[in-house]
């Protein structure tokens, strides 16, 4: 199609009872939404033959959205059936503003469109109270932005963002692999969402900010997940700013700006909350950190268990006066452990020859490697990231694979 690539792109979500999942769409030119039929010779941008667009209604060529003066619009492309928005049929060929949460219908076929990713359109900006932001913007000269977001779509729009506004973006689809890209190098900003595969996008934040050395590091969560309750949490991991989706570019590039210049003359140290606690593995003397772990307890936000194991650790409850001695038993009680069923010499962890085994001390109520009971006494091995679960006491365990990347 023609037309003029865009300034800043657009990134869209269609969803719809048809589509087994959201389709999300990038626009920096016109696109065309219609039904590919085989040997057509002008495909539509984006096919909905595969939902079943000819049972539906739908023209080959149907509909064309694009954007203009910042505005997202949609024109029906004089088809038989006819486009509609929010139920009101549209003239052919005759532009119609989109907007976010609109329902767009081609032929009978109803689909909701949002917004994820616009030029100038945002949900809203919340920051720490005692951060200043600046009134410019600035280009980047290359400062390292670490992105960290499981959906590739947006992940890769974010990077192409960054990009265009001068910045070099590397991406992390999980916190296991943030935390070794933040390690190689110091980034100059973090991005990062809350839903990811492994663990809370917050639990990298809160990993960040008890580092020693790079605490103040500049955080921007961008969540479509925009609660006071979700808000308030990400402020209390220390994040700095939360960007609700859908996110406005123009927006993203100030408060980006903003951050890196002040982390770049030294006063963001004055804004940042640092949460209390040692950087897990960064503390621990580089010559034992191929024997060391750090372990997550699902829920609770304070510091993460840290290991050197060179030998068996028993995990469960208070031993009183048992066998074990206090050195080689964690305690799990301060989290509650007698109510999710951990029993007081649960399970161990191994390590032989760099790697990390799990093994179920012959439990009441079983240990579970992401969801799969395993057998009493029988050594499994975990990865990176894997969920362990005591009774009902889920754990996350991390620990360095490529030590000769450690700085």
């Amino acid at each position: 199609m023609m037309g003029e690539t865009l300034t800043s792109p657009w990134l869209i979500e269609l969803t719809g009872a048809q589509l087994p999942k959201p389709l999300k769409v990038r626009l920096e030119k016109p696109l065309v939404l219609g039904r590919y039929v085989e040997g057509e010779s002008s495909p539509p941008d984006v096919d909905l033959a595969p939902f079943g667009g000819a049972k539906h209604g739908v023209s080959r060529h149907h509909a064309e959205i694009s954007a203009e003066h910042e505005q997202l619009l949609v024109k029906d492309l004089d088809t038989p059936n006819g486009t509609f928005v929010n139920g009101a049929r549209l003239k052919p060929k005759e532009v119609h503003r989109l907007a976010h949460n609109d329902r767009l219908q081609l032929g009978r076929m109803k689909l909701d469109v949002q917004i994820v990713i616009s030029p100038t359109y945002g949900s809203g900006v919340h920051k720490q109270p005692s951060l200043q932001i600046h009134d410019q913007t600035h280009p980047g000269a290359g400062q390292l932005v670490l992105i960290l977001e499981d959906d590739t779509d947006v992940a890769k729009m974010l990077a192409l963002v960054m990009e265009r506004a001068g910045y070099v973006a590397k991406i992390s689809s999980d916190v296991v692999g943030a935390i070794r890209l933040f390690n190689q190098k110091r980034p100059a900003v973090i991005l990062l969402d809350l839903m990811l595969p492994d663990m809370s996008g917050l639990e990298f934040c809160r990993y960040v900010r008890r580092d020693v050395v790079k605490n103040t590091t500049p955080i921007i969560v961008v969540s479509a997940a925009k609660s006071a309750e979700k808000i308030n949490e990400a402020m209390q991991a220390g994040a700095d700013i939360f960007l609700d989706k859908p996110v406005s570019v123009q927006e993203l590039r100030h408060v980006v700006s903003s951050l890196i210049a002040q982390q770049e003359s030294g006063s963001s140290a004055i804004y940042t909350k640092q949460l209390v606690g040692t950087a897990p593995l960064k503390a621990v003397p580089a010559e034992s950190r191929k024997d060391a772990a750090v372990l997550f307890v699902a829920g609770y936000a304070e510091a993460p268990i840290t290991l050197t194991v060179t030998q068996p650790i028993s995990f469960g409850r208070a031993m009183g006066t048992g066998n074990v001695p206090a050195k080689n038993h964690i305690d799990l009680t301060r989290y509650d452990a007698i109510n999710y069923g951990v029993s007081r010499v649960h399970m161990y962890l191994h390590n032989k020859e760099g790697k990390f085994f799990v093994e179920d001390a012959d439990s009441i109520n079983g240990t579970y490697i992401n969801g799969d009971s395993i057998k009493p006494h029988e050594l499994v091995a975990v990865k990176n990231s894997t969920e362990i679960r005591l009774g009902q006491l889920r754990m996350y365990i991390y620990f360095l694979e490529d030590e000769e990347k450690m700085p």
